[in-house]
C-alpha cells in the first residue's frame, strides 16, 4: 500500500494520540448534587461494582470508536492507493490492406478479408489501415490500432462481396437493403463518366502509398501494402503500375500482391510488385491468403515497449471502518449517559 499524502498521518496521528490520553485522564470535577456520607457500604455490592465495570468500560469503548473513526478518516484523507506497472509490447509496423473493388475482383477481395480477420485479430500494436479503389481511391480506414473497428470495416466489405458475388454469378437481384450494403465499397470510387476507366492500378497503389504519415520522412517503420488486383487496367491512370512499385521501392513499403488465377500480364504485374520486395500470390494457390499474411508477419519489425502505470484508490474499507467506529461511538456514549 502507498500513500499520496502520507504527511496527513505524520501529523495528524500524534495530535488524535495526544487528545484521546487527555480526554481519557481527564475527570470532571464535583459541581451538582449532594454528596453522600459512608457510602463504603454500596460500592462493595455486586450491583455497584457491576454498573461501575460497565461505565469504565463503555467510557473507554466512545473513546477508542472515536480515536479509530479519525484514524481512519486520516487514512482516507492520506489517499492509500496500488500501482501496477504493466509493460505492453509495440510493433513498430504499418500494414495498409488496397482492394480493387472492380466487378471481376469481388471474389479475392472476399478471401482476402476473410483470412485477414484471424491475423488483425493477432496484432500487437501495428498501425492497420483499408482503402479500395476503381476508378477513384477511397480511404475506408486511415491507418490506426483500432482492431475492433478494422473487423467491422472488413465484415461489411465481406458481405457486400457476397451480395455482388451472387448478383453477377448467380442472376441473383438487389433489394434495397442489400443494394445499400453493396454500395459501401463501390460509393467514390467511380464517377461513372466514360472516360473515367476502371481498375487505376497504379493511382490506387500510389494514392494508398502516400496514406502512410511521414513516408518521405520516417524510415523507422516498417511498411507494408497488401494490394488485391487483377492488373486488369481500363483507361488511363494519372500513375502508371511500374511508376507506383518504383515509389514504393524507393520509400521502402514493401507490396504483396492478391490475384485472380487469370493475371493480365502476369509477367510484368509480378516483376512490379517483386521490384518492392513483395511477392504475387494468385488464387491458383488454395492458401493464397495464408501465405500472403506469414510473408507480412515475415516483415522485419522493430519492437518498442510501452511501459504504463495504473493507480488504483480503494477507500471504500476504510468508510466502512469510519461508519462502523461512529456508530458504536454514539450508541455506547448514550450508554453510558445513561
Amino acid at each position: 500500500m502507498e500513500l499520496m499524502n502520507p504527511y496527513v498521518l505524520y501529523i495528524g496521528l500524534p495530535v488524535i494520540l495526544v487528545l484521546a490520553i487527555l480526554t481519557y485522564g481527564y475527570r470532571k470535577k464535583f459541581k451538582d448534587g449532594r454528596k453522600v456520607a459512608n457510602s463504603e457500604l454500596l460500592e462493595k455490592t455486586k450491583y455497584f461494582k457491576r454498573r461501575l465495570l460497565e461505565f469504565r468500560f463503555c467510557s473507554l469503548v466512545v473513546i477508542v470508536s472515536l480515536v479509530l473513526a479519525l484514524s481512519f478518516l486520516l487514512f482516507i484523507l492520506a489517499r492509500p492507493f496500488r500501482s501496477k506497472q504493466t509493460i505492453t509490447e509495440i510493433h513498430n509496423r504499418d500494414i495498409f490492406l488496397c482492394l480493387d473493388t472492380s466487378g471481376s475482383m469481388f471474389e479475392v477481395d472476399l478471401e482476402v478479408c476473410e483470412k485477414l480477420k484471424d491475423f488483425v485479430n493477432g496484432l500487437h500494436g501495428e498501425r492497420f489501415g483499408i482503402t479500395i479503389f476503381n476508378c477513384q481511391t477511397v480511404t475506408l480506414v486511415p491507418l490506426t490500432t483500432d482492431y475492433d473497428y478494422i473487423l467491422d470495416v472488413l465484415d461489411q466489405i465481406e458481405e457486400a462481396c457476397k451480395i455482388a458475388i451472387g448478383v453477377i454469378n448467380n442472376g441473383d437481384f438487389y433489394d434495397t437493403e442489400d443494394y445499400v450494403k453493396y454500395q459501401y465499397i463501390i460509393d467514390g470510387t467511380i464517377t461513372y463518366a466514360y472516360d473515367s476507366g476502371s481498375s487505376l492500378i497504379g493511382d490506387g497503389l500510389a494514392s494508398t502509398l502516400f496514406q502512410f504519415p511521414d513516408v518521405k520522412e520516417d524510415d523507422s517503420r516498417t511498411r507494408v501494402i497488401i494490394l488485391a488486383t487483377d492488373n486488369e487496367l481500363w483507361g488511363d491512370p494519372f500513375v502508371q503500375l511500374d511508376e507506383a512499385a518504383e515509389l514504393c521501392a524507393k520509400y521502402g513499403v514493401k507490396v504483396f500482391a492478391a490475384s485472380p488465377e487469370e493475371v493480365v500480364d502476369y509477367d510484368n504485374y509480378k516483376k512490379a510488385v517483386e521490384s518492392t520486395g513483395g511477392r504475387l500470390f494468385t488464387l491458383s494457390s488454395k492458401t493464397m491468403a495464408k501465405d500472403i499474411i506469414k510473408e507480412v508477419e515475415k516483415t522485419d519489425t522493430s519492437v518498442l515497449y510501452k511501459s504504463d502505470i495504473t493507480i488504483t484508490e480503494y477507500p471504500e474499507k476504510l468508510v466502512l471502518f469510519v461508519t462502523i467506529c461512529l456508530c458504536v461511538h454514539f450508541v455506547v456514549s448514550r450508554r453510558v449517559r445513561l
